[in-house]
């Protein structure tokens, strides 16, 4: 029981997570869950970065603030289009960055359904602000990477161009196809 005392309760709790990982012993059958579980990892951690600095800002905000710093200004179909996301998605993003008051949203004077997005002048000074911490960010990733997955970055550009080639959905179907051919 001496280990016991000296052992802290998370490190316990992280122990058993470790032995009852029912996702991880899924396998494949679990791959998008576990780079879903990755990814809200990355971002409770970074989000615990900006709180340690002080400031008020989610990870799922970057792509835009980035883009928006970058372009000036851009469409939420431009958006969705450079970031690689939904049209959906970058709304709830943008108006969430608007009652911030990070961004600005104006009627395209072409198109009145379409809304054309900048940098507020807050959104500009957290750009600016942030830009140190961001890279800070950007080398630790680095660093992880080549520590734990060198070929990460190269792996997931194959797996996109995969998918680009052939959706998931039509790989599902041909797999099944083939399953129910052999059980003919």
């Amino acid at each position: 029981m001496r280990w016991l005392r000296s052992t802290t309760f998370g490190t316990i709790c992280k122990c058993l997570h470790i032995m009852t990982d029912v996702i991880k012993a899924m396998g494949v059958a679990a791959f998008g869950t576990r780079l879903r579980r990755l990814s809200e990892r990355l971002d409770r951690e970074v989000e615990a970065i900006y709180r340690a600095e002080g400031v008020t800002f989610q990870p799922r905000w970057f792509p835009v603030i980035r883009v928006l710093h970058g372009k000036g200004e851009a469409s939420v179909g431009e958006l969705a289009a450079m970031i690689g996301i939904t049209h959906a998605a970058v709304s709830q993003v943008w108006a969430e960055l608007l009652r911030a008051g990070l961004i600005r949203a104006r009627s395209d004077e072409a198109d009145k359904r379409r809304q054309l997005l900048t940098l507020a002048p807050k959104g500009q000074r957290y750009a600016e602000t942030l830009a140190p911490l961001w890279q800070a960010i950007a080398a630790a990733t680095e660093a992880l990477l080549a520590d734990a997955a060198p070929k990460m970055l190269a792996t997931i550009d194959k797996i996109e161009a995969a998918l680009d080639s052939e959706a998931m959905v039509d790989r599902v179907a041909r797999q099944r196809k083939t399953t129910r051919g052999k059980n003919a």
